[in-house]
């Protein structure tokens, strides 16, 4: 082969359609775009936590402040009503008892007792100078009422007026439906309808012992009054006698008007503001003041039905103690909360979030601006750069290479540079002569490489086939090497657990009756126990679990006997141990194996019971390894189990059988039968029926180790028999005969023996049902 004229054959098929100077420009245009996008999204994310807490630090000050201003007023009622109240028991004292009420007070039409001429009108009274007197048409003129009517007479018109410029009106509603109130410019006690009881009133039965047991100053919700034609609340101090007996409330009207208008309009840009009492009930808010008021000022946050105002509530009562501003996460806002201590209310601002929003994108989108303009500089600046410093130079280099790709070695190119293309130039200088001379010793190796190649490839397959049968003699050796480990390994591990289970089984045993035994003393020297004592006995059933608990355990030794036999067997049949010898009856064995499978006999939903016929005859006591022999047992009964079950499933109702017989038979020798009515077992099945790992269950159901087990143990171990015999649809039979007394070996269970195969035999007509092992059978942990 001529490899220098190929190479001169060789032409280029491709034109790359972008230059490596696009690439560039893109790859560097979009890295810095990606920067100028990231720190676009930096800086909006620190604006916006700079925003986020100068504004809980802004709210937190002008909420606070906002409480303390408009708390003042509330503030000093409070404390006025501590000075009225002292200052009203003073003139009490000093009022004759049997008093008489005021000259002017007369009785109306309507039965009502009031200080001013039913046919005068209203407005004919001076407001300023005096109070208004009021006694109920239904209230007693006692001799108490009237030296509480006139001692409360005297004590506003000395404390009434002075107070006027703070609080509208200063008034005593006493229990008896009776009013004395000084109210300047409304001649409220002259205007009250006839019917009208005040003692059911809010302003009054917030006082009461019952609505107020602290005995101190309370606060109305907002309510508006017809006469007064205001929205107000009441501060309303309840005043007792020494017998503690409510006689009087001292009350104030405070007029919210104001605080009503100045909490709509006085806010932070972009904000509104809320009041609402601590049980909810609405004050102020500039979005629902017509239903406010259309409900007396009786609307309630927690059952309006308006979800955004109940999470604000919900948000609110939240706060711990300290905490100022909380977020509203599901309405994306901040509430400022401050608590207007007087009458308890809650002042809240509400802070949309949205406000630092448009601030942090104005200020962030600045920034994009910026760095646009910045990544176009520079995009446009490195253009220039890659063209005249790489893409020219490169294109040289390109078009020298397609030179020599075509053959023509003999190449010229700037060596004057000192930079990297200028070592690339020198170095493809320096490639295109070594080529020239490489091809020419390439093209005289080429034809004695050739033969040297052929001979190789003889020998090549020579070996390879060598190779392939040593493979699967290695192979084949490692499996078997896998299986006694793995078998061996499984023993292992699952030994030490279980034996130390199984030790700690017997004191458990002997715990449980000792503290049973104990509570049985318990019960009989104490008969009668507390209540609660005995309501927990009935709740756990105590009767139940002190007979169910030694069963439990019983059950457990029995399943933990069942796993160490289980170990036992793996171990032998990987040759960890031998088995020991021991006379033991046969049927025994049987009896706990179908103990142990019972759930499987008779399960719950009574769909798939199987029924158990036994026929024991009179046998000797057998000397065998019982736990070995009961593996057996418990392999050929799941077997059995499970065909059945397969059987049901196809016939439902089907009812299931499996019959049990043990007789003696010549020179010596026990026989067990175990027969099924199940689905039967095919000839070619039957015929690997005692191969290791062979089964005709799902991969995960079985491993095929159970029968191969089981016919080492009758055979290798007691040197007995193991026939089955099978008609598919009909059932099995399996037939075990080992000999009575032991016969000496020294041999174990061991994988040479695991390759037998059973003898099938022709079922008779001697009228039992003709069986069958119809999947391969595993342990019995594969039940």
């Amino acid at each position: 082969m001529n490899v220098k004229s190929s190479a001169a054959r060789q032409q280029p098929t491709r034109r790359y359609q972008r230059s490596l100077m696009q690439i560039t420009l893109i790859q560097m245009s979009l890295t810095l775009a990606g920067v100028v996008v990231v720190l676009t999204g930096l800086s909006y994310f620190q604006i916006m936590r700079s925003l986020e807490a100068d504004a809980i630090s802004d709210l937190t000050d002008y909420v606070t402040e906002r409480g303390r201003r408009d708390d003042d007023l509330f503030q000093l009622a409070e404390d006025n009503h501590a000075s009225l109240k002292s200052r009203f028991l003073q003139t009490l004292e000093q009022t004759n008892e049997d008093v008489s009420l005021p000259a002017e007070m007369q009785e109306w039409s309507d039965g009502t007792i009031r200080n001013f001429p039913q046919n005068v009108s209203p407005e004919e009274f001076d407001t300023y100078e005096n109070a208004t007197l009021y006694i109920s048409s239904q209230t007693v003129n006692t001799s108490s009422l009237r030296q509480h009517m006139v001692a409360g007479n005297s004590f506003l018109a000395a404390y009434g007026a002075a107070w006027y410029n703070r609080f509208i009106n200063t008034y005593l509603i006493f229990p008896e439906n009776a009013l004395v109130g000084y109210f300047p410019g409304v001649p409220w006690g002259l205007e009250i309808a006839s019917d009208l009881d005040m003692t059911k009133e809010e302003y009054f039965y917030i006082s009461d012992r019952r609505h107020n047991p602290t005995r101190e100053t309370a606060w109305s919700g907002l309510f508006f009054d017809p006469i007064a034609k205001q929205w107000m609340v009441t501060a309303a101090t309840p005043i007792d006698d020494v017998q503690g007996r409510h006689i009087a409330t001292v009350g104030h009207d405070i007029v919210l008007n104001e605080l009503i208008k100045r909490t709509i309009d006085v806010h932070l840009q972009g904000t509104y503001n809320l009041i609402f009492r601590t049980d909810g009930r609405l004050i102020v808010d500039p979005q629902r003041m017509d239903l406010i008021q259309g409900n007396q000022g009786n609307y309630n946050v927690v059952n309006s039905g308006d979800a955004h105002l109940r999470r604000i509530f919900d948000a609110v009562q939240s706060l711990e103690a300290g905490q100022s501003v909380v977020t509203n996460f599901a309405d994306d806002e901040y509430l400022a909360v401050t608590k207007l201590e007087g009458p308890d209310w809650y002042f809240v601002v509400v802070y949309p979030r949205s406000l630092l929003n448009s601030v942090a994108l104005r200020s962030a989108g600045f920034v994009l601006f910026i760095g646009s303009i910045a990544l176009i500089l520079n995009i446009l600046l490195l253009s220039w750069v890659l063209h005249y410093q790489v893409s020219h130079p490169l294109n040289q280099l390109l078009a020298t290479t397609e030179k020599v790709s075509s053959g023509n070695f003999n190449v010229t190119l700037d060596l004057s540079r000192q930079d990297e293309l200028g070592r690339l130039a020198s170095a493809f200088t320096i490639m295109s002569r070594e080529l020239s001379k490489s091809f020419a010793q390439l093209e005289a190796q080429n034809d004695a490489l050739e033969l040297r190649v052929q001979e190789r490839t003889q020998e090549l397959s020579q070996t390879l086939v060598e190779l392939r049968s040593t493979h699967t003699q290695l192979v084949q050796s490692e499996k078997m090497s896998s299986l006694g480990q793995l078998v061996s390994g499984i023993a292992h591990e699952i030994n030490n657990p279980v034996n130390f289970i199984y030790a700690n089984l017997d004191p458990a045993q002997t715990y449980v009756k000792d503290l049973l035994a104990l509570v049985n003393l318990y019960q009989a020297e104490y008969a009668d126990p507390s209540r609660s004592i005995q309501l927990f006995i009935n709740d756990i059933d105590l009767e139940f679990i002190k007979e169910d608990l030694p069963k439990l355990l019983n059950s457990m030794t029995v399943g933990s006997e069942r796993i160490r036999d289980i170990v036992k067997s793996l171990r032998n049949f990987s040759r960890l141990d031998e088995s020991g010898f021991k006379p033991v009856d046969i049927s025994e064995g049987i009896e706990s194996t179908l103990m142990i499978l019972r759930h499987y006999l008779h399960p719950k939903n009574g769909d798939s019971k199987i029924e158990v016929v036994r026929q024991y005859d009179r046998i000797p006591l057998v000397e065998c390894c019982p736990g070995q022999l009961n593996q057996v047992f418990m392999n050929i009964l799941t077997n059995a189990i499970d065909a059945i079950h397969e059987q049901q499933s196809q016939h439902p109702g089907y009812m299931g059988q499996i019959q049990i017989r043990i007789g003696v038979v010549n020179d010596g020798w026990i026989r067990v039968l175990i027969t099924d009515n199940g689905i039967g077992i095919t000839d070619e099945i039957r015929a690997k029926l005692f191969d290791p790992f062979f089964t005709t269950k799902p991969i995960g159901k079985g491993t095929g180790l159970g029968l191969s087990i089981s016919h080492q143990i009758v055979t290798k171990t007691h040197h007995g028999r193991l026939e089955c015999s099978s008609v598919v649809g009909q059932g099995t039979q399996f037939a075990i005969e080992i000999p009575v007394q032991a016969i000496p070996s020294t041999s174990t269970i061991d994988e040479e023996s695991s390759a037998s195969t059973v003898e099938c035999a022709t079922p008779t007509n001697s009228g039992r049902p003709p069986y069958y092992e119809g999947f391969a059978v595993l342990l019995g942990e594969d039940q």
